[in-house]
């Protein structure tokens, strides 16, 4: 709100920040004021701060048009967006949050203020969630913010489940549907696709006011060339005869011909393409040369020798770009038997395993996780082992990081208390980590 004058106000403001912040929004020598949207309120404004921080403005205010009346509507703005942006222009910092970052991002870029287009990009990447990631999406191709669409296309094939259940989903544009839809990974069954393209495709009809009751063709022509991206010929037989064939989105030639397929007829001039199923290429990360692995039978001048006693050896990677996380291979002894309860961000696998060599002629099994986790750039990822069993074979001056191909995986020390049993970033358990690239 407009601050009340006073005389001598200077004398209590130490720094030019400090009289700007005490300036905004303030009546006080204000030569400008704005309106948003359907809002009464008035901001007042001073168009010397503005035209210093925004090339629109100056040209607003001091340009051969300048605006001449008096409050400027600002009509595609939200009160509370225009509020953080004025706030900005003033004392270099407002309050930017995921709410209300979308807004203030538009206003930046419309009045060409870089350096909050940078800040509401930095909010909005650490605030992308499977329920507005497609959301986020949109505004990134808008605003042509090529990493922070990277960042929500990570999100949306690395959660495709999560992302097509959100609401965000069904109010996404159709040319967004096709463009995911194109894609060549996506972590989904087709069925569970399908059933959320159907949602979206009633959705968009009824914001169109088309009835499908009455209209039997509106979600065809609604889907419009997307139906083509759509994985027919993924799907069992079965499943495209129950739940697809009765909604109207092919026309009975198209039903047949689809059909002839997946019964292994060849069929002329059929639209849709078979999609092999995509096998992730599992590579192994080690951590240890093998002249670095010990045995637990060495004498004890070996700080490297590894018994368990309940407690826990724990290890953080960061990966450097989109993966998927299959699993580690442990130490062990020679065809000893461990009892093992694996963690993984929320995910626990609880097994007994018998310890064999591998190619390495080093004792120890493999932990693979049930389905493989995905894993983000620049995560933060730690893992839990919690091992009983004989003494084992443990490894030492660990490498800080490991490449294969373009595949960059950095082990840190765990957070404090985790790895109660001695297990750091250069020695102890884990030898191994089994990792896929993701192919978008």
């Amino acid at each position: 709100m407009a601050s009340q004058y006073h005389d001598d106000w200077q004398s209590s403001k130490k720094t030019v920040l400090q009289r700007n912040a005490y300036m905004f929004d303030n009546e006080l020598m204000s030569d400008v004021s704005f309106t948003c949207g359907e809002s009464s309120r008035i901001f007042h404004a001073h168009k010397y701060v503005l035209a210093t921080s925004s090339a629109v403005f100056f040209a607003m205010f001091y340009g051969n048009l300048a605006e001449k009346e008096f409050p400027i509507c600002i009509p595609d703005a939200e009160e509370e967006s225009f509020e953080e942006f004025l706030r900005f222009l003033y004392t270099d910092a407002c309050q930017i949050t995921a709410e209300n970052a979308i807004g203030v991002m538009y206003l930046a870029k419309k009045y060409l203020v870089s350096s909050l287009v940078e800040k509401c990009c930095e909010i909005l990447e650490a605030s992308i969630k499977p329920d507005n990631a497609f959301a986020v999406l949109e505004q990134a191709v808008q605003f042509d913010e090529k990493q922070l669409e990277a960042k929500c296309w990570d999100i949306v094939l690395l959660k495709t489940q999560e992302c097509v259940n959100s609401e965000a989903f069904c109010s996404i544009a159709s040319f967004t549907l096709n463009a995911f839809l194109k894609r060549k990974t996506l972590l989904i069954a087709e069925l569970r696709l399908f059933k959320a393209i159907l949602k979206w495709t009633d959705k968009e009809c009824a914001r169109q006011g088309l009835n499908i009751e009455h209209d039997k063709t509106a979600r065809r022509r609604i889907l419009g060339d997307s139906v083509y991206e759509i994985r027919f010929l993924a799907m069992p037989l079965e499943n495209f005869v129950k739940y697809v064939s009765r909604t109207g989105i092919l026309t009975d030639t198209e039903i047949v011909s689809i059909l002839q397929k997946l019964c292994g007829l060849d069929v002329a001039g059929l639209k849709w393409k078979e999609h092999k199923m995509w096998q992730p290429r599992v590579v192994s990360f080690s951590r240890f040369d093998p002249h670095n692995v010990y045995s637990g039978t060495i004498p004890s001048r070996w700080t490297e020798m590894w018994a368990y006693h309940g407690e826990s050896d724990a290890l953080t990677l960061v990966v450097n770009k989109v993966v998927l996380f299959h699993g580690v291979r442990l130490f062990g002894s020679d065809g000893g038997r461990y009892k093992v309860k694996f963690t993984i961000k929320d995910t626990n696998v609880t097994q007994s395993y018998t310890s064999e060599r591998n190619s390495d002629c080093v004792p120890g099994y493999d932990v693979m996780l049930p389905n493989p986790i995905p894993l983000l750039p620049n995560e933060e990822i730690t893992i839990i082992a919690t091992i009983i069993g004989p003494r084992s074979y443990s490894g030492t001056r660990g490498k800080s990081s490991v490449t294969i191909d373009d595949i960059v995986v950095t082990f840190k020390n765990a957070p404090s208390g985790l790895s109660t049993n001695g297990t750091d970033r250069s020695h102890g358990q884990f030898y191994k980590i089994f990792l896929a690239e993701l192919k978008f």
